[in-house]
């Protein structure tokens, strides 16, 4: 294990057990090694070990059966397709540079139970939303709101919102991002959608939630977003590993 990296090890241990899944080293079905096997494997402690497999678990790649073992899941299809986060980031940059931000707000509140849930909070713990709506040549193509922790200790103002999105901010703001967890859905537009987005009620949108994570794997941002079905391009080039 390299003491040099800056992830914590368990997220060394994580990360490598990760790629070994999607790369076929464990195939769907097939058991992991022991945690006494990883410590030796990658010589760490018990607890590194089961925190990184606690990870895999709550990423749905494994399941623990007991008085087994720890399990690939046998259907790998629904799990996430593995991408590269800088490519992510460039995207949302360029976003950021050819639209622009209209009816911007924040405020902090206490977070609802969705929120809560996806940020890991206790109950009656405060969260600061961010909502704006993106322009496309003066035309709403999207509704945008983020959540992020209030005790992340990091606060924004209107004029930044204006400027740069908020994982880019994040980063200014020295948040240590280190992955994320992006799901796109399709949904209809309501009353509400509709008179955000200048469009009619029933149009379809594409709904993108949005989880990020720092270097610890805690989530330090919650976003959910709504987009004009016309102006959401999605492109994702796919290529087969040798056989």
């Amino acid at each position: 294990m390299d003491n040099s990296l800056r992830s914590p090890r368990y997220i060394q241990v994580y990360a490598a057990i990760r790629d070994w899944i999607y790369q076929g080293t464990y195939k769907p079905g097939q058991r992991l090694p022991t945690e006494s096997e990883l410590c030796d494997l990658f010589g760490v402690s018990r607890i590194t070990t089961r925190k990184a497999v606690d990870m895999l678990v709550d990423e749905e790649l494994v399941v623990r059966q007991p008085g087994r073992g720890t399990f690939v899941v046998e259907d790998l299809a629904d799990a996430p397709v593995v991408g590269d986060m800088e490519q992510l980031l460039r995207k949302v940059e360029r976003l950021g540079k050819n639209t622009r931000v209209a009816r911007a707000e924040v405020q902090e509140q206490v977070a609802d139970a969705e929120t809560r849930k996806d940020l890991r909070l206790a109950d009656g713990a405060r969260v600061q939303r961010a909502s704006h709506v993106r322009l496309l040549d003066k035309e709403p193509i999207g509704y945008v709101v983020t959540y992020i922790p209030a005790d992340l200790d990091v606060r924004f103002d209107l004029n930044e919102l204006n400027e740069s999105p908020m994982l880019t901010l994040l980063e200014r703001k020295g948040v240590d991002i280190a992955s994320c967890d992006q799901v796109i859905t399709a949904t209809l537009a309501d009353g509400r959608l509709a008179g955000l987005l200048n469009t009619t009620v029933g149009a379809p949108l594409v709904h993108l939630r949005l989880m990020v994570f720092d270097s610890r794997r805690r989530p330090v941002e919650r976003l959910v977003a709504w987009y004009r079905a016309e102006h959401y391009h999605h492109h994702v080039h796919l290529t087969r590993k040798s056989r």
